[in-house]
């Protein structure tokens, strides 16, 4: 059996589990299935004694002693956590008894974990226990968070309208609010719709393109999808560890305006005065626990890592070389936030890309166009020489692009699509890459079949759009739309930059973002899709990549190996 202390978490062997509750005196004991924002779907998710049932959650009373039976198979899919509330009835307190015990047991009462919720006062209800996913796994935390308004209070504070919160006690004797429907969760924090599925046939980016596309990517934030094995992969581990600590970081701010709101109430004299440091000083050591705990998780697999997903003065740069097979992932940038300072996760993005990415200026001249060189050598660098291609386009050709010209005819020919498109040129590429989108759409585009006027090249194209806030000014913005939209599922990934012009607040530019995964390319703020916690992105940029308009060594010398790996092919 685990003995928690509050902010601890520990992994769950048992599918069925039972959460009980021992106290000193009678406890209601209920049970809210709540999505990624902590709130209830529906009314139907506060399972008590009067709606005793919702799927994988039973309430049930064995003996004058409360519990929840939860079949975690069972929980919808799109429920991120059960929450196991315990409340009192009439004037009775926490802080004037010994601590609640709330205990999960296994089949056949096998203790499993065990949280005793110390340092409680005026609060009447708490929640002892979130039983919450982590990938396909369910793990349990120990929560301690208390309520002096009661169960009312609780469940109000997790979406569930209370028509009269009142006194926690009732006729009943339970305490046990009336739910009503609760509000709808925030829209993610980063991105924009999920992608559509390709048409069958297409090349996806990390297939050859005879093969079958894999199925619909994943939406932002990137859903976690464990190799097999025991181990997750070291971009599922990243996501999960930033998961873990916006919720962190969320249950901490929570916890500090509940404290905030207490000392309003001691400074007015209407509590005792005192209970306000508690609480900081336990939210504190909950947040600092956690941290540490994230932190000790990616030092232990930092060292293995790849270079993709390294940072560029990485010893694992040294001695790169080309992969037989696509990558998982590579890394854009570390997040961080003010009450995290030791914390910093890598923000890895997936591969293949199933979204475009928009990079937007920065503080200074040349910060988007170094950032995106950056990027496009770690997408080369994170798949087999002969599967990607760059297709750079600059319409009016002031990015700073021209060293691409200064290539050997080989790269040039073979891998950059025979150099930066300008002026009228960067129409035409433009019209040729959706030429090869709806090719593809309709199933065409196999055995190296291309449109007319494009280049032969590797299947897929990266398509790198510098000067992005004028192209969509311009007269092609609607093929840039399509682009966007739907390039990056038939084996045309898009990189936008904006460079030079800044992106109008014009319609067509937003719907361009909205279908983009969005980064900043000096340090700028990033909301997780789970709680909405702003983290600080600091991109992970080439250090000879100045303002783009020099070629960096490092992408130089990815270009060429890959065309001395593909020269070695003929």
């Amino acid at each position: 059996m685990t003995d928690l202390s509050r902010g601890a978490n520990a992994p769950l062997p048992a599918r069925r589990v039972t959460a009980s509750v021992s106290c000193a005196v009678p406890v209601d004991v209920s049970a809210l299935l709540v999505g990624p924002d902590m709130r209830v779907r529906t009314d139907s998710d506060l399972v008590f004694f009067n709606a005793p049932e919702a799927p994988g959650v039973r309430w049930a009373d064995g003996g004058g002693r409360q519990r929840v039976d939860l079949d975690l198979d069972a929980v919808p899919a799109d429920a991120h956590a059960v929450l196991i509330a315990v409340s009192l009835t009439g004037a009775s307190t926490f802080g004037a008894m010994p601590p609640p015990q709330v205990r999960l047991t296994g089949d056949g009462g096998a203790p499993l974990a065990v949280f005793a919720v110390q340092g409680l006062g005026p609060e009447k209800a708490i929640i002892g226990l979130e039983v919450y996913r982590r990938d396909d796994r369910w793990k349990v935390r120990a929560v301690g968070q208390g309520y002096a308004g009661g169960l009312a209070e609780l469940v109000e504070a997790h979406g569930v309208e209370v028509d009269d919160p009142g006194d926690a006690d009732d006729a009943s004797g339970t305490g046990a609010p009336e739910p009503a429907m609760a509000a709808p969760p925030p829209g993610p924090a980063v991105g924009a719709p999920p992608p559509r599925t390709p048409p069958q046939g297409t090349p996806p980016q990390g297939t050859a393109p005879q093969g079958t596309p894999p199925p619909q990517g994943m939406p932002t934030p990137q859903a976690a999808q464990p190799p097999s094995g025991n181990e997750v992969g070291y971009l599922e581990r990243c996501w999960l560890v930033w998961e873990d600590a916006s919720r962190s970081l969320a249950s901490f701010r929570a916890s500090t305006e509940h404290a905030l709101t207490l000392r309003n109430e001691e400074i007015a004299g209407r509590a005792p005065h005192g209970r306000f440091e508690q609480l900081m000083a336990a939210a504190n050591q909950r947040l600092s626990a956690d941290a540490g705990q994230l932190r000790d998780e990616l030092a232990r697999v930092e060292p293995q890592v790849t270079a993709e997903v390294a940072p560029f003065d990485s010893p694992s740069w040294l001695t790169w070389q080309p992969s037989v097979d696509l990558t998982e992932g590579m890394l854009a940038g570390r997040l961080s936030t003010a009450e995290l300072p030791d914390l910093r996760v890598p923000l890895i993005l997936r591969l293949p890309w199933r979204r475009a990415v928009w990079i937007s200026q920065g503080t200074m001249p040349g910060d988007s166009a170094a950032y995106a060189w950056s990027l496009v050598t770690r997408f080369l660098a994170a798949v087999p020489p002969g599967l990607v291609g760059l297709e750079v386009i600059d319409a009016a050709g002031l990015s700073g692009a021209g060293w691409l010209h200064g290539f050997d005819p080989v790269i040039s020919t073979r891998l950059l699509g025979g150099g930066v498109a300008t002026g009228p040129a960067a129409a035409e590429r433009l019209r040729r890459l959706l030429d090869l989108v709806d090719l593809r759409q309709v199933g065409g585009g196999q055995d190296g079949e291309l449109p007319s006027g494009l280049a032969e090249g590797p299947p897929v194209r990266l398509a790198v759009i510098l000067d992005a806030g004028a192209a969509l000014d311009g007269e092609d913005a609607h093929h840039l739309l399509r682009l966007v939209e739907d390039g990056p599922l038939v084996g045309v990934p898009v990189l936008m930059v904006e460079t030079d012009t800044p992106a109008a607040e014009t319609v067509r530019a937003i719907r361009v973002r909205q279908y983009c995964n969005n980064l900043p390319s000096s340090e700028g703020s990033i909301a997780d899709s789970w709680v909405g916690t702003d983290w600080t992105l600091t991109p992970e940029v080439l250090p000879d990549a100045g303002d783009g308009s020099r070629a960096p060594a490092l992408l130089a010398h990815v270009l060429g190996v890959h065309a001395r790996t593909l020269a070695s092919y003929d």
